[in-house]
């Protein structure tokens, strides 16, 4: 079941994207002499080698970075996602309860079979992307698979971090949400904050609805939907309490936007580079 559900998911991926071969445009054409921008002057896909790899070391470097430049709206978003982990560390023990007295055997093979999208069949689907994309040689899905590993590399970096500071009590352990050890200590019992499946998941979600989702506006509504159903399995597996699934997710859709911002940004820097060539 599972196989097959990650399967024709794939499939339906694959095959609504792989019509979108585009010419390698990671290099800025040079050419003093004048011509209309094209979407090579203006678009940047990337291939696996090191220009690639340098773009997750400054992508990495730009997250981390990036509060220090944050203005009224970013911050304004900051307060919204802190204010609901509030609202919901509150009713961290009311929704496991919820969880815990209504587990039945159907919903809990439903959720076995939801549950690897946070984990195994992500990594899982973004290596297919990528396969594919070579095979077809359709640059547009390999670039949308490195993106998306970026996104993923760089979020789950994050996490790792904060997750080895904030060192929470996983509700199978403990009947409080409000049990903490001292940062970096170690022990499974304290892994709890932020969920890493539900990152993982909302990290891959994301990616695909910036690189498809306007061609394709049913990949947002399918790819947000697996994220969700998986946060919800965890609360109901009782691995999470449900603020720590929201914090999981927002990282990974905040981290995600940003580096999907950064890249539009030099693209936008290589456009004006051309335009600048060009009227020469």
């Amino acid at each position: 079941m599972k196989i097959i559900y990650s399967f024709i998911l794939g499939v339906s991926l694959f095959a609504h994207l792989s019509s979108y071969a585009q010419a390698d445009t990671t290099l800025l054409h040079t050419d003093s002499t004048k011509h209309t921008l094209t979407a090579a002057d203006t678009l940047i896909r990337y291939r696996l080698n090191g220009t690639y790899l340098r773009s997750v070391w400054g992508d990495l470097k730009y997250s981390v970075a990036r509060p220090a430049h944050w203005q009224g709206r970013d911050f304004a978003k900051l307060g919204g996602v802190l204010g609901v982990a509030g609202l919901l560390m509150i009713s961290d023990y009311s929704v496991k309860q919820v969880f815990v007295h209504n587990q039945q055997q159907f919903w809990t093979s439903v959720t076995n079979e939801i549950e690897p999208f946070g984990n195994a069949y992500s990594p899982f689907l973004v290596g297919g992307m990528y396969l594919a994309g070579v095979v077809t040689h359709d640059r547009k899905l390999e670039h949308g698979s490195l993106m998306t590993a970026k996104s993923l590399v760089i979020s789950t970096l994050i996490y790792v971090t904060a997750k080895s500071v904030i060192r929470r009590g996983r509700p199978a352990y403990y009947d409080t949400p409000f049990s903490y050890d001292p940062p970096f200590t170690t022990g499974k019992e304290h892994t709890s904050f932020p969920s890493g499946h539900m990152l993982t998941v909302t990290s891959v979600a994301t990616s695909l609805a910036e690189i498809y989702g306007k061609d394709h506006p049913w990949v947002p509504w399918v790819t947000y939907s697996i994220a969700g159903l998986t946060g919800v399995t965890r609360m109901y597996q009782n691995r999470h309490w449900s603020s720590d699934v929201w914090i999981g997710a927002s990282l990974g859709y905040f981290v995600t936007k940003g580096i999907y911002r950064h890249h539009r940004q030099q693209e936008q820097k290589k456009a004006t580079l051309a335009a600048m060539a060009a009227a020469r």
